[in-house]
């Protein structure tokens, strides 16, 4: 087997793994190509919890507050852009480390995929107004489109159901290829885990920092930004502080609420481990500093 040429890691969120990705990339002469669809919008840095000015000068980062919060943005363009990353932090004799809690866009990273063309605006508002007004409807047509498609994706989730349906609509499908493509280069994927407990202690913290942070008062920005773009706006906050300017949400119930949607994500995170199938894990236990494990990631990769 050809030595591995990129290493990546993907765990749910909280778990710690971005603390490893920037060690590891230290440790080895790295840059962090970031594979996380919200780190990528400027003015969204608490929400995303992207990392700090110091990690930052510390080790370069790709694909962090490269867009601007009225851009749109979509995996298939992220994949182009972080296969070129990649191809160029290697160009240079340089690491790259692929770190993300979007498991789809770890994949976009890594493997060889091809992509429908992206819907028209008249297709995505067609298809919108279908999905918003008979749901129903919009699941039987992608069954007939696309019967994978149609099987694989949570017709219940209004978002996934119009994209995939918009993808079918314009002539493509990646249902079939995007858990089994090959990777375009020798790469380690390392998956990165806790036992749920104690990850779903370490989200209740994180969802307090942000809150300390002003979380609240950045996504009110955002919000408030005319053009804010459809893809920025879904990430967990903009729905809850907009039903708190609606009165629909009370105050001290959005901890609670906000903490719920994050363990939801990493549910769902956790279960995309499987997909990935990673060639090796590490469980950070219960330990505080996910760093004590760097010394067998480093050795992962060393006999990689």
């Amino acid at each position: 087997m050809p030595r591995a040429e990129v290493l990546a890691l993907f765990g749910p969120t909280a778990v710690g793994k971005s603390a490893l990705a920037h060690a590891a990339a230290l440790e080895l002469g790295g840059e962090i190509i970031v594979a996380d669809p919200f780190q990528r919008y400027r003015g969204l840095e608490i929400a995303a919890d992207a990392p700090s000015e110091r990690e930052r000068a510390e080790v370069p980062y790709h694909f962090v507050g490269d867009l601007e919060l009225t851009d749109a943005s979509s995996m298939g363009e992220y994949a182009d852009l972080a296969s070129a990353r990649i191809a160029d932090v290697l160009a240079r004799a340089r690491v790259p480390v692929v770190a993300g809690g979007s498991g789809l866009y770890v994949r976009g990273a890594l493997a060889e995929l091809e992509f429908a063309p992206r819907a028209s605006a008249d297709v995505r508002a067609s298809v919108e107004r279908l999905v918003a007004n008979d749901p129903h409807a919009a699941k039987l047509e992608l069954g007939e489109l696309d019967p994978e498609a149609g099987r694989r994706v949570d017709t219940k989730n209004p978002r996934r159901l119009a994209r995939a349906l918009e993808i079918a609509r314009s002539g493509g499908s990646r249902a079939d290829e995007l858990w089994t493509a090959p990777y375009r280069r020798p790469s380690l994927l390392v998956g990165v885990d806790r036992p749920s407990e104690y990850l779903l202690g370490l989200i209740e913290t994180r969802v307090h920092r942000e809150l300390r942070d002003g979380l609240v008062a950045e996504i009110e920005t955002a919000i408030d930004t005319p053009g804010f773009s459809r893809e920025a706006a879904q990430i967990i906050g903009v729905k809850e502080v907009r039903q708190l300017r609606a009165g629909t949400l009370a105050e001290a119930k959005l901890p609670e609420r906000l903490t719920s949607r994050t363990r939801r994500l990493a549910y769902r995170q956790s279960a995309l481990m499987r997909l990935l199938a990673p060639q090796r894990t590490i469980d950070l236990e219960t330990y505080a500093d996910p760093l004590w494990a760097l010394p067998t990631l480093l050795k992962a990769w060393g006999d990689a």
